[in-house]
C-alpha cells in the first residue's frame, strides 16, 4: 500500500521459475507507489523471470496490473482487468540493460542459476523445451509470453505499454483475441488500443454502458459484473468463478479417536 516497484504477487531474475500458475485471485486496491511512472504492480515478473502463468485473475485498481520485465515463456491467458491505470506493460530490459546474465550483478547470474538445475537435460529439457534452447534461441529477447483473450476495462493511462524492442519484435508474439473497454464511451481518461496486433476496442455510451466492472453493495462487498454472452461473442473469454474466489471456512470436523 506504502510502496513503489512493488507487486502483490513478485517474483525476479530466475529463468528457472517454471510451471508456476497463478488462476483465480482478486487482486484489487493497491497503493499508487509513484504516480508518474505507476509502479505498484498486481502481478510483477521483474527482471527476466520466465516460466509463470497468470491466468484467469481479476484486478481492480491496481497499479499495472500485470508486468513482464524482460522475461520469457509468460502466458497471460483470460485475466479481467478494471480500472488499472495500465493494464499489461512488457518490457526487453534484457536487451538493454549491461547487468543481464552477468554473474557479478546482484543475482543476474541467469545461465548459472540454470546450469545449476541442469536444464538442458531430461526431465527439464522434456518439460520446459523453451529453456533447453535458450542460449541458442536470442536470449535476451522476451519470447514466447501469449496474450490471449484478455479484457481491459477502463484503463485510465494505456491498456497495453509495450517499449520499442517489444513493439519491433511482434511479429514474434502471440497476442490474440484481446479486448479494451470504455464502458460509457467517455472521450478523455479512458486509454484504448491503437492498431495494436492483437486487440479490438469496444465503447459503451453514458445511455448504454456497457456492463463490465466492479460495484459495491449497500453492505460494502464488492460485485464482478461479467457478461458472459459479450465477452464470449468477443473473444471467447471463459467467465471467471468470481464467487468462489477468496477465503474459505472448513467447517468439517474429523472425528479423533479416545
Amino acid at each position: 500500500m506504502e510502496t513503489g516497484d512493488s507487486g502483490a504477487f513478485y517474483t525476479g531474475r530466475d529463468w528457472t521459475s517454471q510451471g508456476n500458475v497463478l488462476k483465480h485471485n482478486f487482486i484489487h486496491n493497491l497503493g499508487g507507489g509513484d504516480a508518474e511512472h505507476v509502479n505498484t504492480m498486481g502481478v510483477y515478473l521483474d527482471d527476466c523471470d520466465s516460466g509463470d502463468t497468470v491466468e484467469g485473475n481479476v484486478f481492480f485498481q491496481t497499479g499495472r496490473a500485470i508486468m513482464i520485465g524482460g522475461g520469457r515463456d509468460n502466458p497471460i491467458l483470460n485475466n479481467l482487468v478494471i480500472d488499472c491505470p495500465i493494464g499489461l506493460h512488457i518490457d526487453s530490459r534484457g536487451m538493454t540493460w549491461k547487468q543481464w546474465n552477468d554473474p557479478k550483478s546482484s543475482g543476474w547470474n541467469l545461465e548459472a542459476k540454470a546450469e545449476k538445475m541442469n536444464y538442458k537435460h531430461p526431465p527439464w529439457s522434456e518439460r520446459y523445451p523453451h529453456l533447453a534452447k535458450i542460449m541458442h534461441d536470442s536470449p535476451r529477447e522476451p519470447l514466447y509470453d501469449p496474450v490471449r483473450r484478455n479484457v481491459f476495462v477502463d484503463c485510465t493511462k494505456e491498456v497495453a505499454h509495450l517499449d520499442g524492442n517489444v513493439k519491433k519484435l511482434l511479429g514474434k508474439f502471440e497476442i490474440e483475441h484481446n479486448l479494451a473497454v470504455n464502458t460509457r464511451g467517455v472521450a478523455q481518461g479512458i486509454a484504448l488500443t491503437k492498431d495494436l496486433k492483437g486487440f479490438t476496442n469496444l465503447s459503451g455510451s453514458a445511455a448504454k454502458p456497457i456492463p463490465l466492472g466492479m460495484t459495491k453493495t449497500a453492505q460494502g462487498k464488492l460485485e464482478l459484473h461479467q457478461d458472459p454472452s459479450l465477452l464470449t461473442k468477443q473473444i471467447g473469454f471463459e467467465p471467471i468463478p468470481f464467487d468462489q474466489i477468496g477465503l474459505y471456512r472448513d467447517d468439517y470436523r474429523r472425528e479423533l479417536p479416545e
